[in-house]
């Protein structure tokens, strides 16, 4: 859901790269954060799971300018893409504005496509979204043997007929045309729904369609995942409140930092020192309190409507409890009257 702020005059709109396990997801969000200006991008923030070179979320804030009176900015965020990470999957899809399915071309990934996509439409209901949001569609890994046609993919995944695009994350190939296009579409689904006058000014790179180049292409390092995932809620709360180390005198800070790499601790090692992370700007915190609150929200709400379904069977139970006793009573009577 689109984060109105008219205090600083922003709107956030949140992205999700959606997809089952190393189909790209990743590789989209590293590349993006290469090639975007140093002044339009933000912190890149992974979190390893346990099996799963990504990452229990990928977190890149854009901002793409003024439009209007409001600055607009993206949050690009990804899920991991194995099954047994659902209930993360569910916890990072919440309050989505658009998504972006990103789908392994490889004949052998036929199902696990499919499976992703049933499973992002399950959690989407789950977390009361529309099932009409922007959605666009990637089918990635185009340079490799044994793929899958186009039209077998769309009729596979695409029936609805969104948008979709060829890519080969690794080489940028259809990443930055997805991010266009996914980016234009969400603001024009905010400006229908929420009754927004929205114009996207020639200057900005979403309305041109490419994004300026300030600093050369860096191929990102991808996280290695050996790490085990803790619970979602409060390494959240971490993340959003620890405080960054300072880095140590014998090594300069690099120009231009491609990622931050954040690894879960592991549970059988509480002792060991926590991970490095660069701490966000107070939007991002105040974004992830916000987003804590609500999910603490809905847990007390859940809570009360069991307390009240207990209250209910109790009640039921006593009314059991007397219909049992007055039967007896009357089959004495039965008896006394024989």
């Amino acid at each position: 859901m689109a984060l109105f702020n008219y205090t600083t005059k922003e709107i956030t709109l949140k992205i999700v790269y959606y997809g089952p396990g190393f189909s790209g997801k990743t590789t989209n969000l590293q590349y993006l954060h290469s090639v975007l200006p140093s002044d339009a991008r933000g912190k890149l923030i992974s979190m390893a799971t346990e099996g799963d070179r990504t990452i229990f979320f990928d977190f890149l804030p854009v901002d793409v300018g003024k439009i209007s009176e409001f600055n607009i900015r993206f949050q690009l965020y990804t899920v991991p893409g194995q099954v047994r990470y659902n209930a993360t999957r569910r916890l990072v899809l919440k309050g989505a504005d658009a998504v972006v399915f990103v789908a392994d071309s490889q004949t052998s990934m036929k199902e696990q496509n499919i499976e992703s996509l049933i499973n992002m439409r399950e959690n989407l209901e789950a977390n009361n979204i529309p099932l009409d949001i922007p959605k666009v569609f990637q089918y990635n890994k185009r340079d490799i043997e044994n793929i899958m046609s186009i039209e077998e993919l769309n009729n596979d995944l695409n029936k609805e007929g969104a948008p979709y695009f060829e890519a080969v994350a690794t080489e940028g190939k259809g990443v930055e045309k997805t991010f266009m296009q996914i980016a234009r579409d969400a603001l024009e689904y905010i400006k229908k729904r929420h009754n927004v006058d929205i114009k996207i000014p020639e200057t900005s790179f979403i309305s041109s369609g490419r994004i300026p180049k300030a600093v050369a292409k860096e191929k990102a390092e991808r996280p290695v995942a050996t790490e085990k995932p803790v619970e979602v809620v409060e390494e959240l709360k971490r993340v959003a409140v620890e405080e960054p180390r300072r880095p140590e005198p014998v090594r300069p800070a690099p120009a231009q930092p491609v990622e931050e790499v954040v690894s879960f601790p592991k549970a059988a090692q509480p002792q060991q020192a926590p991970p490095q992370v660069v701490a966000p700007d107070l939007s991002e915190i105040v974004g992830a309190i916000n987003g804590l609150k609500e999910s603490l929200s809905e847990l007390n709400r859940s809570l009360k409507g069991i307390q009240i379904n207990q209250s209910k069977s109790i009640e039921a139970l006593n009314e059991l409890k007397d219909l049992f006793s007055e039967l007896k009573k009357q089959k004495r009577g039965f008896r006394l009257f024989r």
